[in-house]
């Protein structure tokens, strides 16, 4: 499995974020994480990336935990979209998207032109392959987020962990970005782990759901079974209704 918890336990404070919580993920999986604000999705997010200690429980990144692989392996394994921007030092976008490639160079070593490569077709693949000189602190807020999926592309872990991806994006990058996503999971293996609020978006782009109540209660397994109406009325405190696509013939 590229990610396991078993019988994973994380809170905030007093605030149960999930409790006994197990979770399998296979290569070319997508798993969509959904709940309230304040359910505890981004905290979940960041101790399944190692960013943050659990309470009780094992995590295991391809096999082995964490604290085994050392920052650097495990960096060449996951890669982590957080939702906080910071860019202190002005640089351009390649530049910005290069440092996606330092987990594969060594301490002192400059990016090669195939680093170089990767980053400019990472750019392209968001549609930013026009930008590359450009000042990053120029761009918009749809084009950073796009920028900052580029490194991340960039980096080319086998487990993405995505913590809202779709932020800043209008409807159609909205759509681009998770077709992209989808295509690497299929044609490249990756596993994908990402925070949404459409439920509708992970139907349609993710093969399983995990659903955080606000309370430590969880429900996870694949999207069919656990994205019903009873399960995400129960999630959002309002009553929802599944209504199937209808064809009118001309």
């Amino acid at each position: 499995m590229m990610l396991s918890a078993r019988n994973l336990a994380v809170s905030i404070g007093p605030h149960r974020v999930c409790d006994g919580l197990d979770l399998d993920l296979a290569p070319g999986a997508r798993l969509a994480i959904l709940g309230r604000n304040g359910a505890g999705k981004s905290t979940l997010l960041a101790t399944l990336a190692g960013l943050r200690a659990a309470d009780a429980g094992v995590i295991t990144l391809d096999g082995r935990r964490y604290e085994e692989l050392g920052l650097a392996a495990a960096a060449r394994l996951r890669g982590w979209l957080g939702q906080e921007r910071g860019d202190p030092f002005a640089s351009t976008v390649l530049e910005t998207v290069l440092t996606g490639r330092h987990p594969h160079l060594d301490r002192w070593a400059w990016e090669s032109t195939n680093d170089k490569d990767i980053a400019r077709a990472a750019l392209a693949a968001v549609g930013l392959a026009g930008m590359a000189e450009r000042a990053l602190q120029t761009l918009s807020g749809g084009e950073r987020q796009r920028a900052a999926i580029a490194t991340l592309l960039a980096q080319q872990p086998r487990l993405y962990l995505l913590d809202e991806p779709l932020a800043h994006l209008d409807l159609n990058h909205q759509i681009a970005t998770l077709e992209l996503l989808s295509l690497r999971a299929r044609r490249d293996n990756i596993a994908i782990v990402m925070v949404l609020h459409d439920p509708n978006l992970a139907l349609r782009f993710c093969d399983r759901a995990l659903l955080l109540f606000g309370d430590g209660r969880h429900a996870e397994g694949p999207v069919a079974a656990v994205l019903n109406e009873d399960t995400l009325s129960a999630l959002y405190g309002h009553p929802l209704r599944r209504v199937e696509n209808v064809f009118i013939p001309e």
